[in-house]
């Protein structure tokens, strides 16, 4: 293979492992997605079920707080049949129009607790199964990414080895030049020259360069700036 092949075959595979680094680390970052997801879930799985108990509780307050009141409601009723004092019968009455008021608020309030509960809880087939979709949806996930995981692990191990066999061909003049280039810029030290334009800097190149490019020679990218190992673009 010539040195211009081996340097193309190296762009290439040097760009595929960055992609697959990349692949690799955007790994837990979507890992933690996926958890604050299934956090969510949960807690509104929780949230539901914590309001059907708080509406049950409320439900039960307000009726015993009922039932006093009727209680209380009645009492005053009594009171007042006994009572010849306009101005206590007044007053007397005037305690009776409070108490009827708060049985109707309770009443009414009652009605809709009771209304919210029969929603929440003809609701819960729904928000059980919404919980347990997404319980079997991250652990798939996981599962997903664990596979991916390992081949992409794969590809990493076989591509390593595949560039460290053809870095080794390259030739001592140009393995101390490419060697210093990677280091610091790593796929971006090398690039295609199509025509006279290297594909890096978009900049041009002289006739002579490109014919001995063509020819198999070895030529770095005249640009300032630029530098880069350059290559003939595949046709």
């Amino acid at each position: 293979m010539s040195v211009t092949a081996t340097l193309r075959e190296c762009h290439r595979l040097r760009k595929h492992l960055k992609t697959l680094q990349e692949e690799i680390d955007r790994g837990p970052r979507v890992l933690k997605i996926q958890q604050t997801r299934l956090a969510n879930e949960e807690q509104a799985h929780k949230d539901h079920h914590e309001t059907i108990k708080k509406l049950k509780l409320k439900q039960r307050d307000d009726e015993g707080t009922l039932k006093q009141t009727e209680t209380r409601l009645a009492k005053l009723e009594q009171q007042l049949l006994g009572i010849s004092v306009p101005k206590e019968y007044e007053a007397k009455k005037s305690e009776i129009r409070q108490a009827t008021e708060k049985k109707n608020e309770l009443e009414e309030a009652i009605l809709t607790t009771m209304g919210e509960l029969e929603e929440k809880t003809a609701a819960v087939p729904a928000v059980e199964k919404r919980w347990a979709d997404a319980q079997a949806e991250f652990k798939q996930s996981q599962t997903d990414a664990a596979d991916r995981l390992a081949r992409l692990k794969a590809d990493q191990t076989e591509s390593t080895a595949l560039l460290a066999k053809h870095e080794a061909d390259l030739p001592d003049k140009v393995k101390g030049l490419y060697d210093a280039q990677v280091k610091g810029r790593g796929p971006d030290a090398m690039a295609a020259l199509k025509g006279k334009v290297c594909q890096g800097c978009r900049g041009s190149v002289t006739d002579q360069k490109a014919y001995e490019l063509q020819g198999g020679g070895f030529v770095v990218c005249p640009n300032s700036g630029c530098g880069r190992l350059l290559y003939p673009a595949a046709e």
